[in-house]
Parts: structure tokens; sequence; C-alpha cells
């Protein structure tokens, strides 16, 4: 076979240092924003930031470039907010994926996430929206399940009990064999179980014992309950055209460049002007920042202006890959903007995530419709029942369909366990204990 050489030119993009932080600066909370800056203005005597008044400063050293420096406040004993499932995965997604049709794929599969850190969605469907073909998505997939906690991206509970031994390389035929068959325990039926794995009972128990130590729901360790106790970053009001969005300025530090006299040596001179640059850079790369944020969330609230009007029923289908498509921006440019912000609106202080909504495919007059819009009518049904007479899942299904919206039993069962709501069962039992 002959050995032939040649010769093929390709353009990459290469992710300077200052691209790098200029991603920093654009995920940061206001907080961590004023901290580094706080930080950066210690080393450098071109850069003056002013703290917001009442906030919270990490460096205790005085400095030129810091003006009104407080000591730290109440809010500086609270415990720091834990990383998110998203976020935590999207900074993996960061360091494995470099590609950008690859990196896209990556954060279509990651926008599919449960909590338990589950895929929500059949990888098909996750193709389509990716627009790719479900094995080049399988790809994607297979090195998403390498992230940390292993058991993540998994598509049932099997899967994931199966990652997490094939890590520790457990994963023998006979435990592949029995988490194929895992309905087989929660019937009770272990001598059927030890037939099909061609071993004893006592094994099967043996096996069992190991599969109660792994983590079935990897996601849940990212999950918290409460918000961060924090300003918001953003407003929105309604105003004479309808609704307007603003930044919460009186939180954000206040950036600008100071002039220092050259001192007549050229090697301080010179350190001089690199100073002065860098102090500009960063009070640009603020700018630019701030501008995202403010574009970003006005795109939101335009698209989800009945969500604001009647609340989460109104909530349209709305992905990150449109909104990046209209801004004509990254997607992760987007998850990096909307992580963690939090907005104040007239329906309360909520994450500025909450105006995403994944689109779920239906049969009725309205489809497709947003995922949470659904969530929030199987609420609305229960919440109306009598409760000496709770619905059942399937009476559910037939209300949800005298509304407009076609769901399957399994569909309404996996909402009202999201929601936190009993079956029908424990329901009455609770209201006869009452």
């Amino acid at each position: 076979m002959d050995m032939m050489q040649f010769q093929r030119q390709t353009t990459q993009l290469a992710m300077t240092q200052r691209m790098q932080e200029s991603l920093r600066i654009l995920q940061m909370s206001n907080a961590d924003l004023t901290d580094y800056l706080v930080s950066q203005a210690l080393e450098n005597p071109c850069l003056d930031v002013k703290v917001p008044e009442g906030a919270s400063v990490a460096p205790a050293l005085p400095s030129r470039g810091i003006q009104n420096a407080v000591d730290r406040d109440a809010f500086a004993t609270v415990e720091a907010q834990p990383v998110s499932l998203l976020a935590h995965v999207e900074e993996q997604i960061d360091l494995a994926f470099f590609d950008p049709g690859d990196r896209r794929i990556a954060l279509a599969f990651a926008e599919a996430l449960e909590p338990s850190g589950w895929l929500g969605l059949p990888v098909a469907e996750i193709a389509a929206s990716a627009g790719v073909d479900e094995d080049e998505a399988l790809a994607i997939l297979d090195r998403l399940q390498a992230f940390e906690p292993v058991g993540l991206f998994a598509r049932s509970l099997a899967e994931c009990l199966a990652l997490q031994l094939q890590d520790q390389g457990l994963l023998t035929w006979e435990l592949r064999t029995m988490l194929d068959h895992l309905h087989l325990v929660g019937e009770g039926k272990l001598p059927e179980l030890a037939r099909r794995c061609d071993c004893e009972v006592v094994h099967i128990r043996e096996n069992l014992a190991l599969i109660r130590s792994l983590t079935p729901k990897p996601g849940e360790a990212f999950e918290h309950g409460r918000l961060p106790i924090q300003p918001p970053d953003l407003r929105v009001l309604r105003g004479k055209e309808g609704w307007e969005v603003e930044l919460t300025r009186a939180q954000l530090p206040r950036v600008s460049v100071g002039v220092v006299s050259e001192t007549g040596q050229s090697a301080a001179d010179a350190w001089l002007s690199r100073a002065e640059s860098q102090a500009r850079w960063l009070m640009r790369a603020v700018e630019r920042r701030q501008t995202t944020l403010l574009r970003t969330a006005a795109c939101l609230v335009r698209h989800q202006q009945a969500f604001l009007d009647h609340g989460p029923r109104a909530l349209k289908p709305l992905s990150m890959d449109e909104v990046a498509l209209e801004l004509e921006l990254h997607p992760s440019t987007i998850s990096r903007a909307t992580a963690t912000r939090l907005i104040e609106t007239p329906r309360g202080l909520i994450p500025l995530r909450n105006f995403f909504s994944r689109s779920v495919a239906s049969d009725g007059p309205d489809a497709p419709q947003s995922q949470d819009a659904l969530m929030a009518l199987v609420g609305e049904i229960i919440s109306r029942e009598d409760r000496a007479k709770p619905l059942s899942d399937d009476a559910i299904v037939k209300a949800a369909k005298a509304s407009g919206a076609v769901l399957a039993r399994r569909t309404v069962t996996k909402y009202r366990e999201a929601l936190g709501i009993p079956s029908s069962y424990d329901r009455k039992r609770a209201a006869a204990a009452c």
C-alpha cells in the first residue's frame, strides 16, 4: 500500500486567556464580580472600583483603587450557594468538548437532565433537537456518561447502577442480568431472579446488598430546595408599552480607569501602560457582561410575557438554542448568562432559567406544549379535587384532556412526583387522618 501525504488547511477558534476571563466574568454573580474586581484593583493602580453600598468584600486590605470599602455584613455569614447540577455538568463539558458541534450536542443532553441526574428525554428526541442523527448523539452520550459523579446521563435506574458497577470493575454477567430484571426484586420473586441469573438465592441477596450501596439518583447531591439569599440581578416591571427589564445597578460595582502620571523610567512606564490597558479591558468586559445579561433577560421576557400575565400555565416552550439563535450568541454564552441569576417579577423572585421550558410532544390541539405548563396543570387539577375523593392518575389524565392537554398516565405520575404530591391512596389516607 502506497503512503501519500496531503496538506490541509483548517480554521479553528483558539480561546485566548482574555476570552476565558471574559466568560468567567459573564458567569459571576454580582457579589463574586465585586470581589474579583476588588482583587484586581489591589494589583492595578489604574483600576478604580466603587463597591456597592452594603456589599460584602472579600479582601480587607486598603487600596487606592477601592472606594467605600465596608466590612462584611450579615450576608457574609450565609453559607455559600452549592454548585447546581447543570453548572457542574457544564463545567465538565467545557473541559471535555472542544469541537463546537460536539459541545452543542452535549449541552442539549445537559438541558435534558432531570434533578435525579437521569435523562428526561429519549436520545432520539435530543438528537432531533440538536439537528444530528441518533448515532452521533449516542457517541456524545457515551462520553457524557464518564462524567463525575458516575451515573449521570443514565436513561434508566438499571443503566445508572450499571455505570457505577462498571466504574468499580464489578459489573458481572450475573449483576447485569439482575439489573435487567429489577422488577422481580420489587415483586419479591427472588427465586425467579435466581433462576434467570443461574445462581442461588443467597447470591441474589449478596448482590442486592452491593446494589443498595450504590447511588440511584446521583443528581440529587446537587439539588437544593432553597434559593440563595442574595439580591436579584435583574428586575422586570410593567411599563407603558409592556414589560420592561432593567439591571439592579445598586448591586453592581462601578469600574473606571484612573490616570497615573508617568515616572520617566522606561520599565515603570511600560508596566503602567500595560496596567492601564488591562484596566480598560476589564471595564469593557464588565460592560459586555451587563449588556449580555440585559439582552438575554429581555429576550426571555419578550417570549414569556404570558407567563408574567397569567402564571406557569402560560409558559411556552423555549430552549437556550432558540434564544442563542435570536441574539446571535453561542448557546453556552446563554447558559452562562442565565446561571444562578435571579430576576424580581410581580410573581416573586425567581431564577432566570425558569423562563426556559422544555417542549413536550403532545397530540392535543396546542401541541407542542411546555413541560412546566403541563406540570402546573397537573398541580392545579389536584388542588381542585375533593380531598375525601382524590383523583387517580387516570382521572387526572381525563381532566387534563378536557383542558386541551393530552398526557399519558406515566407522564402524570412523573409530574405528580416531581411536584412532591403523593398518590391518590396516600392523599386519601392523609385526608382521613385529619
